[in-house]
């Protein structure tokens, strides 16, 4: 069996004199004389000492990688049998990962709910639906329980029924009438609950079902009368609740529009965004605040409530904290994410078009922030909102602030960065490729200047898929939410 296998690996081999002749052309027409010189006398010499017998060639190329220029030059070109293998296992591997980690996700938001129980048992004891929603809690944790011991194999893919639904939101209004906050915590805990055990596949129907159930009573009344006041309740624990579930209502676009009314109603925004700014940085709940308003900036429309609102300044002014105080990555990646969005519309730029003064501030903080130590993903958005602001309108605030000039000294310098790992290279690498599709060099056929040209960026389009391009809808799930 064993001699099978060699004659097969033996047999997959090109020819290393076809090779050898290959290297030769190469070498010369790369005119490497010295190096061909070399090659040629190696060459010689190996074929004249024989220095390794068939028998252990054909043992090395059993224990060693086949090299891949070897595998270039087959001529069926294909993958080998191992490599396939490999790259099915990897796959499988993923698959498994993907969903235990979701099974354990779900298992996390359904103990949420019980610790918040737990924690308000002497206050909650006399009420007579404890009993059913502890039996509720157990079904659904033994149901998550067998995903994680099968393996990842997920059991079911029901949305939540139409009977539960309505049910929710019965109780919801009922506890609001009642003024029982825990009890509208409870409901709307249990809401996000059974959206993060949804498989990832069916989310953007469940957000499609709470909307079409009008779960915060917009469609009904024409207002947001209901949703206003409970965001308006001096209550942590129900601003966590309550912004988790908008986060999830607001991950498509048809949820955005609910929230607005089409575009219509900002008063939801503003609200997120004054509770926002009242938490501390980094907060769970700020967290959830800003999972919405990054969301809710795909659809221009809510823009202007943003720039009024002065959130350009609120999210730069979060960036240059973190440079010197421990902020939660989440903030920071969503915070200038939504930066970017802000910048890049029409309404924004017209903005700041009037606003000369402005428009020099935040241009010079944003080349400022570029030579921080600062996370890749806040870098990447930073430099998408400077791409924006690289515009003829905006030619004398790039003049004033050297625009060119800095951004070809940060790649310079981002070029010759050394990087303490393959993942911190992958990172360098993608700063540096983004930047060359936002500016490029000029060309240097007329002239000798080696500074940057502005790309005029007519790739925006492209640049903008880069952006928001995403798969299955991500419901956040943080490990700190029950303190």
């Amino acid at each position: 069996m064993k001699s099978g296998n060699s004659n097969q690996v033996f047999s997959q081999v090109p020819d290393s004199n076809e090779i050898n002749e290959y290297i030769k052309e190469y070498l010369k027409y790369s005119a490497y004389s010295n190096t061909l010189e070399c090659f040629e006398a190696e060459i010689k010499s190996k074929q004249v000492s024989s220095k390794m017998s068939n028998k252990q060639q054909q043992q090395k190329q059993l224990n060693d990688d086949i090299p891949r220029i070897f595998q270039l030059l087959k001529t069926d070109n294909n993958k080998t049998k191992r490599e396939i293998n490999l790259e099915k296992e990897q796959k499988l591997f993923n698959k498994k990962y993907q969903q235990i980690l979701q099974a354990g996700r779900q298992i996390f938001s359904v103990s949420i709910n019980l610790l918040q129980l737990l924690h308000q048992l002497k206050e909650t004891a006399k009420n007579e639906n404890l009993s059913e929603s502890l039996e509720n809690y157990k079904i659904q944790l033994g149901k998550y329980h067998k995903v994680i011991i099968n393996e990842g194999k997920p059991e079911g893919n029901e949305l939540i029924t139409e009977q539960v639904m309505h049910e929710h939101k019965t109780k919801l209004f009922k506890n609001y009438q009642d003024k029982n906050v825990d009890g509208m915590i409870e409901v709307l805990l249990s809401l996000r609950v059974n959206a993060l055990q949804i498989a990832p596949e069916l989310r953007k129907n469940l957000v499609y079902e709470l909307i079409r159930n009008d779960i915060f009573n917009i469609d009904a009344t024409d207002k947001f009368d209901f949703i206003v006041q409970l965001l308006d309740i001096n209550n942590q624990s129900l601003r966590h609740a309550i912004a988790s579930l908008i986060s999830v209502i607001s991950s498509t676009l048809r949820g955005v529009e609910y929230l607005t009314y089409n575009g219509g109603n900002m008063i939801i925004i503003e609200k997120i965004i004054k509770i926002l700014k009242e938490q501390e940085n980094g907060s769970v709940t700020q967290r959830f605040c800003l999972a919405i308003l990054q969301k809710a900036s795909i659809k221009d429309t809510v823009i202007p409530t943003y720039v009024h609102n002065e959130m350009i300044q609120w999210i730069i002014s979060l960036i240059q904290k973190s440079i010197n105080t421990k902020i939660h990555i989440f903030c920071l990646d969503f915070a200038s994410a939504t930066l970017a969005n802000i910048i890049h519309t029409p309404y924004t730029l017209t903005y700041l078009e009037k606003q000369s003064r402005f428009t020099h501030q935040i241009m010079e903080q944003f080349l400022k922030f570029i030579k921080e130590q600062i996370q890749v993903s806040v870098m990447m958005h930073i430099l998408i909102c400077l791409s924006y602001l690289s515009k003829e309108n905006f030619a004398k605030q790039m003049e004033e602030c050297r625009f060119i000039e800095r951004i070809s000294e940060f790649v310079e310098y981002y070029s010759v960065i050394n990087t303490e790992n393959e993942a911190a290279e992958i990172d360098k690498k993608t700063i540096l490729d983004l930047c060359a599709h936002m500016f490029h060099p000029k060309d240097t056929s007329l002239d000798n200047s080696e500074t940057l040209e502005l790309n005029e960026l007519k790739t925006e389009d492209r640049i903008r898929e880069y952006e928001n391009e995403q798969g299955e809808l991500i419901f956040e799930c943080f490990q700190d939410e029950v303190s």
